[in-house]
């Protein structure tokens, strides 16, 4: 019983549980906007409506069973009024191509362009 007990903790904390009805996304390889830091070569998993992690690529895991967006060369950044983003919040995102033009908007973790 303290095995499951420690088990299921360790999965809350990590952030590593899935309910199995939400999808997880991932945005790889845009430089992340967040405040006044800008994140090269990022990650950022999104796990039904919020942000699960985010971070550089090589110190934030990417879960095997996600669908994969490749956002090399783009810019993401949080949908205004936010300007900092982290893990927790709404993925409510926009990705910019590279002059900084909305290529596709994501409201509540879902592309709605």
């Amino acid at each position: 019983m303290r095995l499951a007990t420690a088990l299921a903790a360790c999965a809350l904390l990590c952030g590593c549980s899935n309910t199995g009805t939400e999808r997880v996304t991932v945005i790889v390889g845009a430089t992340l906007v967040t405040g006044a830091v800008e994140i090269r070569d990022s990650v950022v998993v999104i796990d039904g409506k919020r942000i699960r992690s985010l971070g550089p690529r090589p110190t934030t895991p990417i879960p095997q069973d996600s669908e994969r967006i490749d956002g090399t060369g783009r810019y993401l950044k949080a949908e205004a009024p936010v300007v900092e983003l982290a893990a927790g919040q709404p993925a409510d995102l926009v990705l910019l191509d590279k002059d900084q033009k909305v290529e596709r908007r994501m409201i509540d973790g879902k592309w709605v362009q």
